[in-house]
């Protein structure tokens, strides 16, 4: 696998920033695995796999807000 996730015309690397639709909390990527995705925010981690951000950006659930 690669370090990137590709969704429709986006790429997803590390140093991307998403935002979370509900939470509306901006995420920065950190890391990209064969499996997981580490993402931060100024006070917290999250660990998604892999599989599962690439469902929650093509739904909508995650907003790519830079490359």
């Amino acid at each position: 696998m690669t370090n990137e996730i590709h969704i429709a015309s986006d790429t997803i690397t590390v140093g991307s920033t998403l935002q979370h639709a509900t939470l509306r909390s901006v995420q920065t990527v950190t890391e990209i695995t064969d499996t997981a995705v580490r993402m931060t925010t100024d006070e917290h981690e999250f660990v998604y796999p892999r599989e599962q951000l690439a469902l929650e950006l093509s739904t909508g659930r995650f907003e790519l807000i830079s490359q």
